[in-house]
């Protein structure tokens, strides 16, 4: 729990306000993304991947057998210990199958909650963006580099075929990271799934690959709720099957590729122990 000096008790007793149902929890991206240190405590899953928070976060280091990280300045190299083991074990795995050294993106922040751009899940510390750019060598790029870097795409202007970048090696990745068993779902772009339906048709780990605009140049992998996280906030069981026939299809119609209309919805608000895990 909080210290009670006199310099936290205002922290504390907001704490208390939220936990008996008094005032909101907060929702500031902005109040999220200054704080750079995890919150203290037993990992804790907390909320939705679209409106939550993390206890118990650990740090990415910059780099590490079979992988580098990319755009640490954005302060989001921080997730779930679970999401760390899948990490490590999947940059092993890439390594012994020699499919290059991967570049993990974004994260989450150090104690999860909204960002002020590029996300709106990425949240619970069980989200992680990684990059398709695989370094044919075990050496990382320099960190001065890989601030500045943009990723490829790997999907042509006509938005149904692959650059001449994709590789064998790209599809076994794909194929490896969705074989995890924690992991809820990956997203890609529809026109990467589609190749993969053709390559490997009818196979089970295709169930786990979701179409989505975008990730043309990354795949955006989800992990489901840790075991015993009550707190945690699942998402919608995948339908049957391997999702290749006309939920694919569907996006490559005129209707899929309009751009989507903004809304002003009001954006979910946190669960009231994310205010106290903000302020901790």
């Amino acid at each position: 729990m909080t210290n009670l000096t006199t310099g936290s008790r205002p922290r504390f007793w907001l704490a208390m306000l939220v936990l008996w149902g008094l005032v909101p929890a907060v929702s500031s991206a902005q109040s999220w993304s200054t704080v750079t240190s995890p919150a203290l405590g037993a990992p804790r899953a907390v909320g939705s991947y679209t409106a939550g928070c993390v206890q118990g976060a650990e740090a990415l280091p910059p780099d590490g057998p079979g992988f580098q990280t990319m755009r640490r300045y954005r302060q989001r190299f921080f997730g779930h210990p679970t999401l760390m083991r899948y990490l490590y074990d999947l940059a092993a795995a890439a390594t012994q199958q020699r499919l290059g050294l991967l570049s993990f993106g974004d994260l989450g922040q150090s104690r999860g909650g909204p960002t002020p751009s590029g996300h709106a899940s990425h949240q619970t510390g069980l989200d992680v963006d990684i990059w398709f750019m695989l370094l044919p060598n075990s050496q990382p790029l320099p960190a001065a580099e890989r601030e500045t870097i943009s990723a490829a795409s790997f999907v042509q202007a006509d938005g149904r075929t692959l650059t001449s970048q994709w590789s064998p090696q790209h599809g076994q990745l794909l194929q490896r990271a969705a074989r995890f068993e924690a992991v809820e779902r990956i997203f890609v772009n529809a026109a990467i799934k589609q190749a993969l339906c053709l390559q490997s048709p009818g196979a089970p780990w295709l169930q786990k690959l979701r179409p989505w605009r975008g990730h043309d140049d990354h795949f955006h992998v989800r992990l489901r709720c840790p075991g015993g996280d009550a707190e945690c906030q699942g998402q919608e069981p995948i339908p049957a099957g391997d999702g290749c026939g006309a939920e694919l299809a569907w996006w490559f119609t005129e209707e899929a590729r309009k751009p989507l209309k903004r809304t002003s919805a009001p954006k979910p608000l946190l669960p009231a122990a994310c205010t106290e895990i903000l302020h901790k």
